[in-house]
């Protein structure tokens, strides 16, 4: 049996493709269960996420089991003719150790849009028990994806990988938390209630802010942002007046113009004798005008600083990975014995019993022709001769162990042969 991985995913298939291959969650189980039915395939998980769908599979002969798999996998979901066709161009196929290595890195999130997201390991493993639920899991697919687990826990833990900050609100914060050395005791005031202002405040209620003000042109909107995080919602009109109150300011609006500048800062704030004031401007157009930079103990940050912060750390993120693919190439060779090993089993199980019949014969022969031998004496010469079996068949099993996929099959499809292990004994 062979390990195959079938898919698309963000490097090579568009939104729209990915789209239009993603299997609903209320209908996998169903995919599941009647793609099993293929001939060739023997175990099956499938992984759909918003940038992959992939299959892995186990067949004695995977590019049939592949190809009958894509063209059920366009049945399935009704897909025309001319994307089966666009569909060699999109799906990848990998067959044992090149499949092995493309798993544990899907897993390990070396292979994901944003290097070191934490999120495609659940996913995997969702996926992985969703299959065992509907029993389309195997003994190969079990230690296979067991052992993907391990080697995800290892990049995340023994890398940094995902340590450095690739998300404009998460850098936004973690330069608040660079300024000031730690947030707990600081106050800020986020303008805008959007989704990039909600992601920031989820960051900044974890440092431990001491309080959250929150000021967005939609009351309501703002209100339920704030009970959201535990802060407090302020009028949008008149936010100017917390701005003496605060050490950090958090901007992602809408606004066609600048909400504050040098002038209206002044006019609410003794910049000279004030504490440093820091801000953040997440917004396009931006919401802070950059002659605030003029003013005494005020310090603008805006996207193009936070987006040299997220490149740089995106720089990290790949030396990280560069360490986390040395430890998936390791533990795909270390697997890759697994694998030969269960694909050897049972020629070597064959043959080791071919050799046990074989010297129980010639051992019952040779012991009815020394019948005057001491118990203890038969038991030597039995011993000798499971001695000699367990020997003959080391070389072999060793030799098997350093194989490649196709070696492999050639080597037991010999040892087949030579022995003739296919015929009656």
């Amino acid at each position: 049996m062979k390990l195959f991985v079938l898919g698309l995913n963000h490097e090579k298939a568009s939104l729209e493709e990915r789209e239009a291959y993603a299997i609903p969650e209320e209908r996998q189980g169903d995919f599941l269960r009647q793609a099993l039915e293929i001939a060739h395939l023997e175990e099956l998980v499938l992984l759909s996420t918003c940038n992959r769908v992939e299959l892995y599979g186990v067949s004695r002969h995977p590019h049939l089991a592949s190809q009958s798999l894509l063209k059920f996998l366009h049945d399935f979901l009704n897909l025309d003719q001319s994307s089966l066709q666009r569909s060699e161009e999109l799906f990848y196929f990998y067959e044992q150790e090149e499949a092995l290595k493309h798993g544990f890195a899907v897993a390990s999130s070396l292979n994901s849009m944003v290097l070191g997201e934490p999120q495609i390991l659940g996913q995997v493993k969702a996926a992985y028990h969703l299959s065992c639920e509907q029993k389309t899991v195997g003994r190969l697919l079990h230690k296979y994806f067991h052992e993907a687990f391990r080697v995800a826990k290892e990049v995340r833990t023994e890398t940094s990988i995902g340590d450095q900050p690739v998300s404009l609100s998460f850098s936004a914060v973690r330069l608040a938390k660079q300024i000031f050395g730690d947030l707990k005791g600081r106050r800020a005031l986020v303008l805008g209630a959007g989704k990039m202002s909600e992601l920031t405040l989820k960051h900044l209620k974890a440092a431990g802010l001491e309080k959250i003000y929150v000021a967005n042109r939609s009351e309501v909107r703002g209100q339920d942002l704030a009970n959201k995080f535990g802060g407090e919602a302020i009028p949008f009109e008149n936010f100017e007046r917390w701005l003496r109150d605060v050490d950090l300011v958090i901007s992602s609006t809408n606004a066609p113009y600048y909400l504050v500048d040098a002038e209206k800062l002044k006019a609410v704030r003794n910049t000279k004798k004030s504490s440093p004031l820091f801000f953040i401007d997440l917004a396009v157009p931006r919401d802070i005008s950059p002659d605030i930079n003029e003013l005494a103990n005020v310090f603008l940050y805006d996207m193009d600083d936070l987006g040299q912060i997220v490149a740089a750390n995106q720089k990290e993120r790949f030396k990280e990975a560069e360490a986390g693919m040395k430890r998936v190439e390791t533990a795909a060779e270390n697997f890759r014995k697994v694998l030969i090993s269960l694909e050897a089993a049972p020629t070597l199980g064959e043959l080791k019993d071919k050799f046990e019949q074989l010297s129980q014969l010639e051992l019952a022969k040779a012991l009815t022709k020394l019948s005057h031998l001491k118990e203890e004496d038969r038991q030597v010469v039995e011993s000798l001769a499971r001695s000699i079996v367990n020997k003959a068949l080391h070389d072999p099993m060793v030799v098997l162990k350093e194989e490649d996929s196709r070696g492999l099959v050639e080597s037991l499809t010999l040892l087949r042969r030579l022995f003739r292990l296919d015929e009656k004994f």
